[in-house]
Order: structure tokens, then C-alpha cells, then sequence
């Protein structure tokens, strides 16, 4: 005799009931949300293309870029004169 395969339906994994986990692990965690932004912020300084003020950010390689949702530019400062520039004409934020 030759089984039947069974066939897989796409719907059949959201008519399961989930399964609940119970235990002591789930009743000793704190409830505490800590959030961290995703780009940190270092200064201001003027749209070197449009003027308005727009906000200075760091990479995940601690460059410098700024990205402007006025006139849709995005600048990365990766020489050392270029960040030199953009040091002198940047207002720094204070970190919070």
C-alpha cells in the first residue's frame, strides 16, 4: 500500500490555534523598554545647496552626512578637510 502525501495548503499554518507558553521564564522579565535612535545626532548647520537648517548625523562609521528632505540632497563628509568645513559652520547639540 502507498501512503498519501500530505498536501500542504497555504492556509493551514493560520487555522492552528498558537500555542501559549507558560512557565515562570515569561512572569520574571521586567516590562522595560529602552529606545536609541537609530542615527545620532552631533550638530545643525545651514543646506550647503538650499540654505534651510537641517540636522548633521553620524554613520555606523562615525562619518559625518548630512541629508536634506527639502531639496533631497545627501552629503557625506569623509575627507578631513571636508569635516574641518563642516565643523566650522555646524551649531553642536547637546547630547540628552
Amino acid at each position: 500500500m502507498t501512503k498519501k502525501k500530505h498536501l500542504w495548503k497555504p492556509f493551514d499554518w493560520s487555522l492552528k490555534p498558537k500555542k501559549q507558553k507558560t512557565g515562570a521564564l515569561d512572569q520574571d522579565k521586567p516590562e522595560t523598554n529602552s529606545f536609541q535612535t537609530a542615527l545620532r545626532q552631533i550638530g545643525i548647520t545651514d543646506c550647503p545647496i538650499c540654505k534651510h537648517e537641517i540636522a548633521v548625523f553620524l554613520t555606523k562609521n562615525s562619518r559625518p552626512f548630512i541629508s536634506c528632505s527639502f531639496c533631497s540632497v545627501r552629503i557625506f563628509y569623509n575627507g578631513r578637510e571636508s569635516q574641518r568645513r563642516l565643523k566650522r559652520n555646524m551649531q553642536a547639540v547637546e547630547e540628552s
